[in-house]
């Protein structure tokens, strides 16, 4: 087996967008019944519109768009605030932090 270089290992666009859909999955399932209702609207008013909005960038390669940045931030903000309230949905601002870690590697390597 072949050792890898780091850049090898980085996050490319792809992997990227792979992640941000678990994200939004996990969202989605966190926001479906028998979540409150304030949860519901948070998620699928604010956290889910602003994941969708970094995605799109994220599809056509604009990697170093400060869109993606600003969409995820606001993502992971409202995943926080959640979190502060129920822990349950510590998992859910875990998994945006990582999308932004992600994000930032790949756009490095542009």
């Amino acid at each position: 087996m072949a050792i890898k270089e780091a850049e090898e290992l980085w996050p490319t666009g792809p992997e990227v967008l792979i992640t941000l859909e678990e994200a939004v999955q996990m969202a989605e399932e966190m926001s479906a019944p028998p979540a409150e209702r304030w949860v519901a609207r948070t998620i699928s008013e604010k956290l889910i519109p602003s994941l969708y909005e970094a995605r799109t960038y994220i599809e056509v390669g604009q990697l170093g768009s400060p869109e993606i940045r600003l969409g995820i931030s606001r993502a992971a903000l409202e995943a926080g605030e959640l979190a502060d309230v129920d822990s349950r949905y510590a998992p859910l601002y875990s998994k945006i932090r990582v999308l932004a870690e992600e994000v930032a590697i790949a756009s490095r390597t542009i």
